[in-house]
C-alpha cells in the first residue's frame, strides 16, 4: 500500500486555490464600473430638495431617487444642488443627467426635454389667498389681481396660458415662494399680492409654520403629477429610471417615502 504524499496533496491544494482566486479576481476586475449619473435638484423647497444644516441634499427628490439607485447597479448616482431657475439649464448644457424638482409636464418643457412616463407625486395646484378673503372662490375672480408665481414654474406657465386667452387681466408678480416661504406668507397679509398659486399640502405646511392663515379656494386650476426630467437622447437612461419607480411603487417602498418624507401618501392624491 502506497503512502500518500502530502506534500504533493498541499501542492495541488494551493494550485487549485490560486486558480479559484485569480478567476474569482479576473471575473470582478471584468465587471464594468457603474455609470455616474449626476442628478441636479434644488437647495431651497422643503420638504421637496434641499440642503440640511451640514450642507448635504436631502428631502423627497433625494430620498426617491437613492431608493432608485438602489435598484440600478449599473449606474452611480451623485447629487448636485441647484437654484431651480438654473436646473434645466444645466441640463440642456450636459452639466447634469436628470433633472428633479417636481416637475409636471407642460408643451415647452416636453418640447426641449424626455419626461419619464412614471410619475412620483401628484401636484394639484390651487389658488391660496387669506382665509380673510370671500372675494375670490375660481381663477375669474383673479382678474384685476395681484398673482404670485414662481419663475420657470408651472404655475407661471398656466397663469400665463390664462392670461394670453383672458386679455391679461391678472397682474403676475415672480418670486419663489418655495425659496422664500415667509414672504409670500406675509405678501399675502399685507395685501402686496391677493394670491399665489400652490398645492394643498404645501399651504397646509406654511399654515403650520407660520400660523393658521392660508386657505385654498375654488376648483383646482391644473391637475397633474411630478416627474424626472431627462434629455431627449437619453431613452435608456429613463426607461431604467421607469423601471425601478414602476418596482418602488408596486411593493409600497414610494408610498413609505412620501408618508415619511411629506407626512402623507402623496403619490396617487393631493
Amino acid at each position: 500500500m502506497k503512502k500518500l504524499d502530502f506534500s504533493k496533496i498541499v501542492s495541488l491544494f494551493l494550485m487549485v486555490a490560486a486558480l479559484m482566486v485569480a478567476t474569482n479576481f479576473s471575473t470582478v476586475s471584468c465587471a464594468p464600473a457603474p455609470k455616474k449619473i449626476i442628478i441636479g435638484t434644488g437647495n431651497a423647497f422643503k420638504p421637496y430638495c434641499y440642503l440640511d444644516e451640514d450642507g448635504k441634499p436631502v428631502g423627497y427628490e433625494y430620498e426617491v431617487l437613492t431608493a432608485v439607485n438602489k435598484r440600478l447597479p449599473q449606474y452611480r448616482f451623485e447629487f448636485q444642488t441647484l437654484d431651480f431657475q438654473n436646473i434645466l439649464l444645466s441640463l440642456q448644457s450636459k452639466k447634469i443627467d436628470i433633472a428633479a424638482h417636481q416637475y409636471e409636464k407642460n408643451p415647452e418643457r416636453e418640447q426641449k426635454y424626455r419626461f419619464g412616463k412614471e410619475s412620483y407625486t401628484t401636484f394639484i395646484l390651487r389658488i391660496v389667498v387669506s382665509k380673510k378673503r370671500n372675494d375670490i372662490n375660481s381663477i375669474k375672480d383673479l382678474d384685476g389681481k395681484t398673482v404670485q408665481v414662481s419663475p420657470g414654474a408651472n404655475e407661471a406657465y398656466v397663469m400665463e396660458q390664462y392670461n394670453k386667452s383672458h386679455g391679461n387681466k391678472v397682474k403676475l408678480v415672480y418670486a419663489d415662494s418655495g425659496a422664500n416661504p415667509a414672504l409670500a406668507v406675509q405678501n399675502i397679509e399685507n395685501g402686496r399680492i391677493d394670491a399665489f398659486i400652490s398645492i394643498k399640502r404645501i399651504m397646509e405646511s406654511y399654515n403650520k409654520a407660520y400660523g393658521d392663515k392660508l386657505k385654498t379656494v375654488g376648483d383646482p386650476i391644473a391637475s397633474s403629477s411630478t416627474y424626472d426630467i431627462f434629455r431627449k437622447e437619453d431613452a435608456q437612461l429613463q426607461e431604467d429610471v421607469d423601471t425601478a419607480l414602476r418596482s418602488l411603487k408596486a411593493d409600497g417602498t414610494l408610498a413609505k417615502i412620501s408618508i415619511k418624507v411629506l407626512g402623507g401618501d402623496y403619490t396617487t392624491s393631493d
